[in-house]
């Protein structure tokens, strides 16, 4: 079987019983996998929960993620590999992200996080993406400049597990 045009013959993580190459389809598979370990409800408790999970990071996945890695990559990479930045691909993705963020704006105006008041996968799949936006470019006001996005953004990025992995990205830079 290919997915997205990669063959799953040569990946193995060593945990998985069938290779799963989508990241958040491994992440889901982890947190029921170790749902007893670590943080329990990450993945939600109960299915009405997983269910609002699932719908975020839907959400994440189709409108979220792809203009913020185009930002990313434009914004923060380019450059260091030698490439021309794309002004015209950087306004278009910058316009498309400013839209989901109003959607986020209001969302977090009816709850602390994106699925209610319990950090969740949702909120941790945004984390890569808006740090380097945040701390990488000098595009971060999309996100401090709203109240109850930097709200969120500043409550999930403080959370000791989060500061551990940006540590140990410094320590390999």
């Amino acid at each position: 079987m290919r997915f997205y045009g990669i063959s799953p013959n040569n990946l193995d993580l060593g945990l998985l019983p069938f290779s799963i190459l989508e990241s958040r389809a491994i992440c889901r598979y982890l947190c029921e996998k170790y749902a007893e370990k670590g943080n329990k409800g990450l993945y939600g408790t109960n299915s009405l929960a997983k269910a609002s999970i699932d719908q975020w990071l839907e959400a994440e996945g189709q409108s979220f993620n792809p203009p913020s890695s185009v930002l990313v990559f434009q914004l923060a990479f380019a450059l260091r590999m030698n490439i021309k930045q794309d002004q015209a691909v950087i306004n278009q993705n910058e316009e498309k992200l400013a839209k989901v963020l109003e959607v986020y704006e209001k969302r977090l105006g009816e709850s602390r996080l994106l699925t209610g008041d319990d950090f969740s996968l949702v909120d941790l799949s945004h984390l890569p993406n808006t740090h380097y936006l945040v701390n990488a470019t000098d595009r971060g006001e999309l996100f401090t400049s709203k109240k109850n996005v930097g709200r969120w953004w500043d409550e999930i990025s403080s959370r000791d597990s989060w500061k551990k992995v940006v540590d140990m990205q410094k320590q390999r830079i």
